[in-house]
Formats: structure tokens, sequence, C-alpha cells
């Protein structure tokens, strides 16, 4: 189809430059795209007989434009985008977070009045009025804003150097002014109201020639029935006619639609399809991308089948990771660097590229090791603070001094956009970004970008905050294209405007649901569609009639064309589009047969690459029982380690064996934990201060064991407000505290010493040995006998049980084992409850401790002698373990559900 149109144009330009006598190499012939230029250019080598021929200027129209001499100096949208930003920051009409998206809305609305050629009345009230008609409305407060908005700012920015839409103008009027040659319109498009006039004036001068592909082929007709220009005939009348035309459908084994119902099941079904084409030797095959998200999945899939894309369509520039490096940065930099961004800028590859992997995550898990043991701080000096008062953070502090350093490079509060990117640039080389950037494709046309707007904005001089420089550059991101032309290749991923007039063996229609066919430009903020109308502004009706006459040509000169969209989308139907559905629908009435293809998805499942993933699933297992060997077994073990072991083996073997003891958060809230831990150091404080309180007015004591608990929250306090009410919770405790250790000292108890850190080593067969270890909160005597006290701020009714039950909680026992000495009382100190209680181990403690030692040997001499670790704790103990997963006791054989 295309051939011979191509065919019958260069014919017909062959014969007009004849009839004028005009040589061929003297013509000029505009096309949509210089893919269909190519194509033209080979008809009329072909058309001419010759082997040589002297071509014709083949060119678009904005190329034909560049063609004319230059007239002025031109204003790049940038510099009047900032312009039109000062404007805007002055009249204080918008929020300040708007502007930019303002700027782009009315740049964009003063570029169609330019292509639309739309002129605006000079007086105000005269425009006003205008659009009082056009709405239809009397005198109305949002028109008048309306129209002094546009006008206003229209006419201050004519006043101006030229915008590229004006340049555009006065190029085509030139082009039209000194016409010498013949021209010829092969194939465009819809035209701007600017392009009509300059082909009308061209006219007058010179011949102009439009040729138009018409086609009127079966397949033509039947889309033509489908998609009428007006919707006045009723859908089957059309079907009657059109049988009684055609009696045998054109569409079979030309169009197919694919209903999918998920994303990978749509991918799936469009990456087999374009691997058959490819198989079947396919050249030209083109993915009409409507939905950028299933385009993605299928690039995906293309490429690990080794199929590789051309992509047409590209990235917008703020999906890339360079883009990611740098919008960080400046938002760390507009946040006064929070730790997580801190932590994400250290372990991106972009940064510090003269330092190794392993010392970029050394740094990275240092400032993490560090902030979980303090809390979280914010900005470079508070981490640095941090670090400096903990060993072996050497790497830490140098990237966190790095990033200290690149910081100072961005240290004014206000600049121009042209300096803030100079100190962008300065910081991303300290911070070794640039070289990185420069080395990645997309890194470079970020770069690219960024020089660019340098250059174009030198001359703005006005003043711009972090936080507008943020806004400003999030904006060109979002907006710049990344396109990467490094790839070759036969499937190439593109859209439907840039189908006109190309040929390929075959094409996919991705994502043709109604949301996404047709897809059209956002709503426009200025002026509703009747007035957008009468200005002689595009309006949505245009815009898809243009795109319903893109996806004409493309299923006409197409031989093979598959649609494929999501039918089901999260839960939900999500019909076809409208176009497709009728089409389907016309031709169910016409020849009794429907256009969905149920094959495509079958053959996809048996077209799938097999990979690790695609395994058939593991059969449920039963208990895991794992063994150590014995040169794997810990020489040492804490006092909850101790516990864990009895209360679960197997959570003991993944803890402390493997070592996948789970990180604790950096929280920035205040937890229960971090509430105990203060009230221990409250305590121990205390009574080094006072180590017998009987004779000290309660007064006083109360006095100091205030200030001290004040001292210890005030630094959570700072961090987190909701602090208040832990320490609220501990000051009230602070009268039954004094209550129990006067009663404590009328027993005879002294307080000795507060966290204690105590280690004992026991014998194990073949010459090894165990050491146990663990820090004691409190030590108490009287006389030669010792007690053993541990501060508890959990529930006391928890304590009782695991007091009674030295069998299966051994932390007391543990700790009477420590202490090595006569112990006459091994307990918990309830702090939860109103009265604080003492909740002494049921048994005596120098029974318990020699069971709790001889209990440990044994148990390690099994683990020597390969004893198994099973997963055997009870559900209590489950019921908060990091390590269920691990163990997968809920898919256990025995604990599946019948």
């Amino acid at each position: 189809m295309l051939a011979a149109f191509f065919q019958r144009a260069a014919q017909q330009i062959l014969r007009e430059c004849a009839a004028t006598q005009t040589e061929l190499a003297d013509a000029v012939i505009l096309v949509p795209n210089f893919q269909a230029g190519a194509a033209l250019s080979q008809a009329l080598v072909a058309a001419s007989g010759q082997t040589v021929l002297l071509a014709p200027q083949i060119l678009t129209f904005p190329a034909w434009a560049q063609t004319a001499s230059p007239v002025a100096a031109v204003l790049p949208d940038s510099r009047r985008t900032t312009q039109l930003y000062h404007i805007l920051k002055a009249r204080a009409w918008f929020d300040p977070v708007l502007l930019w998206a303002m700027c782009d809305e009315i740049t964009r609305l003063f570029d169609e009045l330019t292509y639309q050629a739309v002129d605006l009345p000079v007086d105000v009230n005269e425009f006003a009025t205008q659009l009082q008609a056009y709405y239809q409305t009397r005198r109305h407060s949002a028109v008048e804003f309306e129209a002094q908005l546009v006008h206003e700012l229209w006419f201050a920015l004519s006043r101006d150097e030229l915008s590229p839409a004006a340049l555009y103008a006065l190029q085509l009027a030139q082009l039209a002014h000194a016409a010498v040659a013949p021209l010829f319109v092969v194939g465009l498009p819809t035209l701007t109201r600017l392009e009509q006039n300059c082909l009308r004036q061209y006219a007058w001068q010179q011949q102009v020639t439009e040729i138009a592909m018409e086609p009127n082929d079966a397949v033509a007709q039947t889309l033509a029935a489908a998609w009428p220009v007006n919707l006045v005939t009723p859908l089957i009348q059309r079907a009657q006619t059109l049988a009684s035309n055609l009696p045998h459908s054109p569409l079979p084994g030309r169009l197919r639609y694919c209903a999918a119902y998920s994303l990978e099941d749509e991918a799936s079904a469009a990456d087999t399809q374009v691997r058959l084409w490819v198989h079947e030797g396919k050249q030209r095959i083109a993915v009409v991308v409507q939905d950028r998200v299933s385009a993605r999945r299928l690039r995906a899939l293309l490429e690990r089948a080794q199929i590789l894309v051309s992509d047409e369509t590209g990235w917008t520039l703020d999906t890339t990771t360079a883009s990611t490096v740098v919008m960080r940065w400046v938002e760390v930099l507009l946040a006064d660097f929070p730790y997580q961004d801190m932590l994400d800028l250290i372990k991106s590859p972009h940064l510090f590229p003269d330092w190794p992997i392993s010392r970029r995550q050394q740094a990275a898990w240092q400032i993490e090791h560090a902030l979980r043991r303090h809390g979280p701080v914010d900005g470079c000096a508070g981490v640095l603070a941090v670090l400096r008062t903990q060993t072996d953070t050497e790497d830490a502090q140098a990237a966190v001094s790095r990033l200290q350093t690149a910081a100072q490079h961005s240290a004014r509060r206000t600049a121009s956009l042209r300096d803030w990117l100079d100190q962008l640039e300065r910081s991303m080389a300290e911070l070794g970004a640039a070289a990185t950037l420069a080395e990645d494709a997309a890194g470079r046309q970020l770069l690219n970008l960024l020089a660019r707007r340098r250059h174009e904005l030198a001359e703005d001089d006005g003043s711009f905050s972090l936080a507008e420089f943020h806004r400003w550059l999030s904006r060109e991101l979002e907006s710049g294209a990344f396109v990467d032309q490094r790839v070759d290749s036969p499937v190439v991923f593109t859209h439907l405007a840039a189908t006109r007039l190309r040929a390929f063996d075959a094409a996919l229609i991705l994502g043709a649901d109604a949301a996404h066919l047709p897809s059209l430009t956002s709503h426009a903020v200025f002026f509703n569609q009747q007035v957008r109308a009468a200005l002689g502004l595009p309006t949505p009706a245009v815009e898809m009639a243009q795109i319903q006459a893109d996806l004409v040509q493309l299923l006409v000169t197409t031989p093979a064309v598959l649609v494929v969209w999501q039918a089901r989308s999260e839960g939900e139907i999500n019909a076809i589009s409208p176009w497709l559905e009728r089409l389907d629908s016309l031709h169910q009435l016409t020849w009794g047969s429907s256009l969905l293809d149920h094959g495509l998805r079958e053959m996809s499942a048996a077209a799938q690459i097999a990979t690790p993933d695609q395994q058939s699933v593991p059969v449920p297992g039963n208990m895991p029982q794992p063994n150590i060997p014995s040169a794997l077994v810990p020489h040492k073990i804490s006092v909850s380690a101790y516990n864990t072991l009895v209360a679960c083996p197997y959570q003991y073997f993944a803890r402390h064996v493997l070592g996948l003891n789970q990180l604790d958060e950096i929280s920035a809230e205040v937890e229960k934990s971090d509430y105990g831990q203060a009230v221990h150091a409250i305590l121990k404080t205390f009574h080094e201060r006072h180590r017998v309180i009987s004779d000290v007015p309660r007064e006083a004591l109360m006095a100091a064991l205030i200030e001290i608990s004040l001292q210890a929250f005030a630094p959570m306090l700072r961090d987190d407000y909701y602090a208040r009410a832990w320490q609220q919770q501990w000051l009230a405790k602070i009268p039954a505290y004094l209550d129990w250790q006067l009663a404590r000292e009328q027993e005879g108890w002294r307080w000795l010493e507060g966290e204690v850190a105590k280690q004992h080593g026991l014998p194990l067969d073949d010459d090894q040995s165990i050491q146990l270890y663990g820090r004691l909160d409190r030590i108490d005597r009287v006389a030669d006998s010792f007690a053993v006290l541990d501060y508890k701020t959990g529930s006391s009714k928890g304590l009782k049980d695991k007091a009674s039950r030295a069998d299966e909680d051994v932390q007391l026992a543990a700790y009477a084992l420590l202490m090595q000495d006569e112990v006459g009382q091994v307990a918990f100190v309830s702090l939860d409850a109103e009265k604080v209680t003492t909740i002494a181990l049921d048994v005596e403690p120098q029974a318990a401790a020699d069971e709790c030692g001889e209990r440990l040997v044994l148990l390690f001499n099994q683990l020597h002698q390969h004893a198994p670790l099973p997963a055997n704790g009870i559900d209590k103990v489950c019921q908060y373990c990091d390590m269920r997963g691990l163990c997968r006791r809920d898919h256990w054989v025995d604990t599946l559900p019948v």
C-alpha cells in the first residue's frame, strides 16, 4: 500500500516538474518525517528510470523553516519561562509552589496562539469583551482576570526577543515570500493555521501540490464504516451496507485483538508475538506504545530473549538513575541532610567513584550502626559528632566530611539559576558524580541538558531560592527526554504519530485500553473548549480526529497488526479502546466473527523462556533440624542467647550461628526498650550518689531522683516530643520506687554496684569450653550474701511466670551462675506496676545456678556431637520470632490445613 502511494507520488512529482520545466533538484517536498522522505527518495529514483538522480529537498515543515535566512535572535524557551516566572512572582497571583507549572501552561498557550496565527486585541478591555462573548456570559470577574492575565503577559513577553514559535512564523513568512520553486506536500497531518497560511501565500507565486494518501481498499472501507465522520447512521445499518459491498472480511490474518488479564500477562503475550515475527524474518516491527508501564516490562522480556529494542519514545530524564542522584543531592541540601537521604547518597554508585565499593558500603554500615546505638540525628555536623564518639568510624567520617565539603559549594541562600547550576556542577565534581554521569548514556544527556540551560540562562540575573531552583530542576528533568540511540534493531518502540507514512512488516499496539487510546494531551488551564474553538486553537475533537487518522493509516498500510490490552486491572474490568470495540462490534454484525484471538495467550505460556524463578514450586517440608560442625560451634554464649537455645534451638541456630539477627531500625521515636535503658541508667546514677537512702530526707531523695531523671530524658525530648509520655510514666513511679528501696534496706540489703559485666567459663568434653557472659543490672549485699536483681518494665504477671519456671526461662538462674559468689537471692524487680515489687526465683538460687551450668555443658557437648537443633518452639515463642519465615513453620506438612 505505501509502496504504491510513494510510486504514485513520485510519478506525479516528476510529471509536474516536467510540465513546468523545473529541475527536480530545485523542487521542495514536505513529508511528515525523514523515514517517509527516504522512501519517497527511493521511489523518485525508481520512477525516473535513472541510476543517478539529483535529489530535491525532501524535508519536514520545521526542517524546511530552518533553511530560511536568520532574521533575529531567538529567546530560548528556558529564558522566556524564567522571565515569565519573575513577572508572575512579582504579581503574586498564584501560589509560589505552582509558579513553574503556571509558566509552562502559559508558554504553551502563547505558542498555540502563535502557531494558530491568533492576533490579540491591543486593548485589554476589548479582549475581555471578546472572551465574554465566547464564553457566552455576562461581565464576570473570573473572565476579566483571565483576560487581564493573558493579555498583559502576552504583550509583556512580545516586547523582548523572539520566541521559537515567533521565529518559526517569521521563517515561514520568509520562505513563502521568496518562493522560487514548486512545492509538493506529501501526506502531511493536520497543519497549524500558520503552516496553512504559508502554503497559501507560497501558492501566490509558485505551484503548491498536495498529495494525500486516500486509500479505498477493503480495509479502508471497513474502517470507514466503523469510524465514520459522523455517527448519524446506526451501527447495524452500516454493517448491513458493508456486508453487501464486501461478502468476506479483509481483517482476519491482518488484525487481531488479544485480551490480557494482568501486566505480566500482557507483556508475555506481546513478547511472544514479537519473537514469532522475528522468527518469521520480519525486518520492520513497530511496537506502538500507548502504556509506558507495559512497554518497560515488554522491553525487559525481549532483552531477556536477547532481542534489543530501538526505543524512539524514550523515557523522561527524571526516571533515570542519573537524574535520581542529582535530584537527591539537591533535596538533601534543601532538607539539611536527613540521615536517610545521606545514607542513600553514600550507597549510590554515582558518588565517590575513587573509593572501592567495599569502602562505600563500610561507610554506610558504620553510619547506620552508630545511629542505631545513639538514635537518629540530621545534618552533617550532627552525624559527624555522633561518629566521633564511637570507634572504627573512619570511613563514615570521611564520607560525611566529603558531603559536607561538597555542600559548601551551595551555601548561598539565593542565586540566579546560572549560579545554582554552577554550584551544582562544582558539588557534583567534588563528589565524583560528574565523572560517573559522563560515563552513563542517560547521564551524558542530563549533563548536556544542564550545560545548555547554563548557557541559555547566562544573562538572567533573577534571584531564586534553593527551593525554587529545586522545583525548576525537577520540572526540567520531567520534560527532558532520554532516548538511547545506540541500538539499531528491527523492533522499534514508537508512538502513533511517528508511524505516519512509515512501512512496517508488522505492528503491535500495546496498552490499547480506553484510558490510553486515544491518548490526549492534558487539559488546558486557560479557556474552555468553546473559547478555544472560537479563537482557532486546537480542541480535543481536532486532536482525536488526527489520532484516528494515524490509526487508520497504520491499519491500512501494515499487513499484520496485533492489539494487546489488559482486560482486567486491579480486579476491575478494563475496557478496550472504544474505537477498537466499535470495530469489533461491526465485524461481528457484518461477518459474524470477533477479532479476539484467544490462542496467543496459550502460546505465550509455552513460549516463555525458562528461568530459575519459573521452576516448580518446592513441596512443603517438615520441621527443620540442622546440626553444626564441631568447628563452628560457638565458644561463648550470652544469657539471652542461652534463653533462646532453650526456648527454640533452631532460633538460636539462625540468630547466633548463622548470624541472621535482624538489625534494629533507626527510629526517631522513643520505644519501650529506650525507656528501659533510660530507667537503668537513672537508677545506676542515683545509687552511685546515694548508696544508702535510709538516713536521707525523702524530699531530698525525690529531688535528686527527679533531677537525674530529667537529665536522662532531655536528649530524648529533643528528638521526640512524645518521649514526654515515657518521662511522666517514670516520674510517677519514683515514690513507689523509693518506698521499695527503703523497705529493702530495712531488710538489710545494701546496693553494691550496677550494670556489671560478668563472664564464667565451663569446661566441655575433648578439651573444649563454653563461656557464659552477661550484664547484671544490680548487685546488692547483706553480710557475705549477694543478691542479683534485674530491672523489668514489663508485666509483673509475665515475670512471675518466668520466675516460677526456671527450666523454661534460664535468665535468673544464669545470672546466679555468673555471680559465682554466695547468692542469697536472684530476682526480677517489676517497675511496671503501681507498686514496685521483687519477684524472686522460686527455687534456691545456688541449686538453680548449678543446674543451669550442668544443662549448658550438656547442651554444648551435644552440639559438638552434631545434635540437631529443631524448630520446636511453642506458640508463645514463635509469635514474634523474626526467624519464622526462615524455618517456614506455617508451611510444614503437619501444619497445613487439611
